[in-house]
This record gives C-alpha cells, structure tokens and sequence, in this order.
C-alpha cells in the first residue's frame, strides 16, 4: 500500500494514518509487528514563516513492513517528495481469490479509480465504483476536492439520522493507528522489528 505518528513524519500528516486502518480494515485484523525507516531527503529547504532557509529536522518519506496477527504482510510507503499528483493515495491488496487497486488521485478528469484481477486473469481491468461510495450526485469525474467533503458530510449525517451504532471512525480507531506509527518510529530509532501492542 502507497501514499501519519507526530509532526516530524509523512504519518502524520494526513496519508500514512488512513492507509494503516484500510490496511487493517482489509485483511480484517490488527497489526502485530513493524519495522520500517524514515529519510530526510532535503535537510535544508525554504521556511515561509521567515523566509530564510534552515536546516529542518522533518521526515519527508518512510516505508514499513507490517505482519498481522492473522498472518498476512503489508507494507506502507509516504512521502512528499515522490513525483504523483495530489492526493495520491494508492492501496493494493492481494488474496487467495484475487486482487484489488484502489487509487485516489485526481489524473485525466477522473479522481479515483478501482481496478480487479483474478487468479485465472492476472491482467488488470478496470471495474466501477460501486454507486453507494458516492454521496447523492457523486461521481469519479468530480474534483476530488468537493467529493472528498461531501462523503465526509454525507456519512456524518447519514450516522447521525440513522440513530444506529454504526461509526466509521472511533477513537479506538485513531489510537490504534497511532501505536502503528509509534512502533515503526521505534523500529527506526531502534533499528529492529516492534512488537505490536507497545508495552503500557
């Protein structure tokens, strides 16, 4: 899975964290272990707050290795020094039955698109986005910019009038995402694999 743990890193900001619960999501299990890196690629750059240039202690890219506890392998990759239009997010998964790639990036007029393979057809096709991932008038064609808003409205709304349990994002959520990240920071500093939950 391509492309966020404190300030200091791509995981942080925006495209790690989500893509580590869609990882866990998708395999249907926590994660067990991490090992990872992370690289300042430009150690000095221009502060627009000062406008001088200073040295900046901030991870521009990283890449983990994540096992999960029912067996599988996945691994993240962020940046913001690849070269991809924005937001560029791209998940992919591969099973038993098949595999799947999912991309979020605003290319050619289209924003996302969603590609399936099968065991006995390893070439890629293009499949539709199922209509119910679109808030009411939403399409693949819409800027990426006002669709990404109004799905984040519309499940807002459509939990609050449903009087349901269902949520799509909890706290729990967050924190367990957060002790990934905090693992692979640790995985870096400590140059070796973490075990997943971190010691209280």
């Amino acid at each position: 899975m391509r492309t966020n743990r404190c300030s200091k890193c791509p995981h942080s900001r925006g495209y790690g964290a989500p893509i580590i619960d869609i990882g866990a999501w998708a395999v249907g299990s926590d994660y067990k272990e991490v090992v990872g890196t992370m690289r300042n690629f430009i150690p000095e750059r221009m502060v627009r707050a000062t406008g001088r240039v200073m040295r900046m202690n901030i991870d521009d890219g990283d890449i983990f290795l994540g096992e999960f506890a029912n067996g599988a392998l996945g691994s993240i990759q962020t940046s913001f020094v690849t070269v991809g239009n924005y937001p560029g997010i791209e998940a992919r998964i591969y099973g038993s039955e098949g595999a799947l790639i999912c991309r979020l990036v605003e290319e050619f007029g289209v924003c996302e698109s969603l590609k399936a393979a099968k065991p006995n057809d390893v070439e890629f096709k293009e499949i539709p986005v199922p209509p119910e991932f679109y808030p009411p008038g939403g399409s693949k064609e819409e800027s990426w910019r006002s669709l990404f808003y109004a799905n984040l409205t519309a499940s807002f709304i459509g939990e609050i009038l449903s009087d349901g349990d269902e949520n799509e994002g909890s706290f729990m959520d967050g924190a367990r995402v957060q002790e990934v990240i905090n693992g692979v920071e640790q995985s870096f500093r400590e140059r070796r694999w973490v075990s997943l939950p971190l010691p209280r």
